[in-house]
This record gives C-alpha cells, sequence and structure tokens, in this order.
C-alpha cells in the first residue's frame, strides 16, 4: 500500500493521466475522441465536457473514456485496442497501475 495522495498531485495525476489517454486515442486507427454532446443527453453533464476522466485510489487508476468509432470497424476490436494501448501507456509513463478502463463508445462515425 502507497502513501496517500496529496489533493495538489491528484489534480496533477488525473491530467497527465487523462492526457496520456487522448494520446492513445490519437494513435488507435479507427476511433476519435467524443466532443460531450452525447454525454449532456445522458444526464453526465456534471462531468464536464471532458472525453477521460480518471479515479485515483493509492496507485491504481480507473479511466473512464468516451470515443466515436469510424464506420467499418469492429467496435470489440477497436475497443479492445484502446484499452490495451491505454494501460499500456499510462503504466509505462506514470507510477499507476491501471485497474480498469472503460471505454464507452458514444457514436459512430459515417463520414
Amino acid at each position: 500500500m502507497s502513501k496517500q495522495i496529496k489533493p495538489q498531485a491528484l489534480t496533477r495525476y488525473n491530467s497527465i493521466i487523462a492526457s496520456i489517454a487522448n494520446n492513445a486515442v490519437e494513435k488507435t486507427e479507427g476511433v476519435t475522441q467524443e466532443l460531450g454532446l452525447v454525454k449532456y443527453k445522458f444526464g453526465l453533464s456534471t462531468l464536464k465536457d471532458r472525453n477521460v476522466h480518471v479515479y485515483l485510489d493509492d496507485d491504481a487508476a480507473i479511466i473512464d473514456i468516451y470515443v466515436n468509432v469510424d464506420y467499418g470497424y469492429s467496435v470489440p476490436e477497436v475497443v479492445c485496442m484502446l484499452q490495451e494501448r491505454i494501460k499500456h501507456d499510462v503504466e509505462d509513463g506514470t507510477r499507476f497501475r491501471v485497474k480498469k478502463t472503460n471505454v464507452h463508445v458514444s457514436n459512430i462515425n459515417f463520414n
């Protein structure tokens, strides 16, 4: 069990992990960031307009991310690739282990 994280460091770690997760979205083919419109329809407007939400507990992180999947890609395959990439990148770039990555597919892009 590690030491308790100070509140000011908690905000910094949340931002760093959210940035790493967003970079993973950019590196994963067939996925784009959700801009927040769908979350308002489902009453999740309290989560602000960010597409990544990080919850830290000691040395473990739980990540919720909202994305769009491009038409023609297999949703389960793209989500699995994204989960693995986020887990790998966060654990390599920080001292936190990823306990859970919840990928919420909001839309299918038909562009």
